[in-house]
């Protein structure tokens, strides 16, 4: 059997949670190709997962960090045109590949170049809907959305939708995932798309000693992925505040596989790279972090309440954000109103209420009876087998 994945390149969750699928049917016996772009395609090439490149597609961003309308729309003027290459380019890749099935990781290219193949189509997502968070320009906001919801009709001409989130009434992307009557009747929730903790993980002093870090003070573990310019600007904020809440030893990581610095103050340490974050997850007491789907579910794997910090303007993750509080299992602050005091209130009240803990361990369970890797690999052996 034979499968091409085309993975979206923003940011590095969609290429982790479809290695951990390329990993499982290789070990079937499958032979896999992959097309990917961005930060896609560095988190599979440090794999070893060789990648066919394609044009990118972005979205625009303040020096500040926030989401701008304006300059996305800018940047995508020529979006018609970097999707049209994209989609010739994948026509090319199924074509010379001729695989049994065609696994879509949130990609519109690789479903419509796949199905104009006459390929079976297996769509991976998490975000079913666009949400903009934007109050400035109402009418171009609306537009915007309006233009956004035609990428779901190209969606639904998949012959299955794997959605990388918890049933419902759990789901964590539960705003942007409204779906049509058409995607609804080929979908599956699966659960999240991600490795789960290892139970040899290193104990606390183990941790502390490794790092150097004080093993009285209640752990903050600050994991800032996303976009290069997001990471930054959240990164100096943290540090800032940080600095003033001795109470706590705050851990950061920036997640940059190609950069070592470490730097070091009395209860910070930041790093740009850690080969095994899983090893801080399992220690910390708290996480600090953006609000995308893999960061959450990430914290959720190991049973960490959260305080969340959604990109601004960002209408998805200002959604999920949301969500985990509706939930109780963490707190959100606007990134306009984090300071040394909301921080230190939103740490000290999840300290205080266990209710937080017991929340998010009760995702963790949840996650423990679900197997989301192999329900979705059943689903595309079963697309395949149909041929």
């Amino acid at each position: 059997m034979r499968a091409y994945f085309g993975i979206c390149g923003i940011g590095m969750g969609h290429a982790a949670r479809s290695s951990l699928l390329i990993r499982a049917l290789v070990n079937k016996g499958w032979d896999v190709a992959v097309s990917s772009y961005g930060e896609g395609v560095e988190y599979l090439e440090a794999l070893g997962i060789p990648v066919n490149k394609v044009d990118p597609v972005s979205y625009g961003v303040l020096p500040d960090g926030k989401v701008s309308i304006k300059m996305t729309i800018f940047k995508n003027l020529h979006l018609p045109l970097k999707v049209s290459l994209q989609t010739a380019r994948e026509v090319s890749n199924i074509s010379c590949f001729e695989p049994s099935v065609v696994i879509s990781d949130t990609r519109v290219s690789t479903v419509v170049a796949a199905k104009s193949l006459g390929y079976p189509v297996v769509l991976i997502l998490n975000q079913f809907n666009v949400l903009v968070e934007y109050h400035k320009y109402k009418t171009l906001v609306e537009l915007v959305e309006s233009g956004a919801q035609l990428i779901t009709k190209f969606w639904e001409m998949a012959d299955r939708i794997v959605i990388s989130d918890f049933p419902q009434p759990y789901t964590i992307s539960r705003m942007n995932l409204v779906l049509s009557d058409a995607a609804k009747s080929k979908s599956t929730f699966v659960g999240p798309l991600l490795e789960l903790p290892k139970e040899d993980l290193p104990t606390k002093d183990e941790v502390c000693k490794k790092y150097g870090i004080p093993p009285e003070k209640p752990l903050v573990f600050a994991h800032i992925s996303g976009p290069v310019l997001e990471k930054t600007v959240l990164a100096e904020k943290l540090m800032r505040i940080a600095r003033k809440l001795d109470k706590y030893f705050f851990m950061m990581t920036l997640a940059e596989p190609k950069a070592s610095n470490i730097k070091r103050e009395e209860n910070v340490l930041l790093m740009n790279w850690v080969e095994n974050p899983d090893e801080l997850y399992n220690v910390s007491d708290v996480i600090v972090s953006r609000s995308g789907h893999g960061s959450i579910t990430r914290a959720l794997a190991f049973g960490k309440p959260m305080v969340l910090i959604p990109i601004r303007a960002h209408g998805e993750q200002k959604s999920n954000a949301e969500s985990v509080a509706k939930h109780g299992a963490g707190i959100v602050i606007d990134e306009d109103e984090l300071n040394e005091s909301n921080l230190g209130y939103a740490l000290d009240r999840i300290l205080d209420d266990d209710s937080y803990s017991r929340s998010a361990l009760s995702f963790k369970k949840m996650m423990e009876r679900l197997d989301p890797v192999n329900t979705t690999v059943s689903i595309i052996e079963g697309l395949a087998h149909k041929l």
